[in-house]
């Protein structure tokens, strides 16, 4: 008679710290979600080739450019993790959204990477993807191990 005892003790405790893990992997993945999208708000107010879509032309010639007259808009976007699952980005200016997705008499100037159905941005999409499958990969490496043996 052969007999095979299985030992799942580390198993067990490491499926034990499993749900600790995934929590932090969410709270980086949130992080670093609200950092992606934020500065590709910033960025996408200065550099034309990250907006969602092309701004229409303005109608004077000023010698600023569209929303940095002041750097009231740039620096008032921020992001805040404000939940387990849930991450804001966004500015305290009420005026965002009037540029965001314009009005009767404004053209939209978008630099939130979301189209005016709300859809975030192929590119940063994957960004996103990606930042998060680090995220939670990281946490599970620390519970379980490389898996080299």
């Amino acid at each position: 008679m052969i007999t095979v005892t299985i030992d799942t003790s580390d198993l067990t405790r490491k499926l034990a710290d499993f749900p600790e893990a995934l929590a932090r992997a969410q709270r980086v993945a949130l992080l670093k979600i609200g950092n992606i999208v934020k500065t590709h708000a910033r960025d996408a107010i200065k550099n034309p080739d990250l907006r969602p879509s092309p701004w229409a032309p303005r109608k004077k010639n000023y010698k600023h450019q569209p929303l940095l007259k002041s750097t009231n808009m740039y620096n008032g976007i921020t992001s805040k993790v404000t939940g387990p699952d849930t991450v804001v980005v966004g500015t305290p200016h009420e005026y965002a959204i009037y540029h965001q997705f314009g009005t009767k008499n404004m053209p939209a100037r978008p630099f939130f990477p979301i189209d005016k159905y709300g859809q975030i941005m192929p590119t940063v999409m994957q960004q996103i993807t990606h930042k998060v499958q680090e995220a939670y990969a990281a946490e599970i490496r620390k519970v379980f191990g490389n898996g080299g043996g």
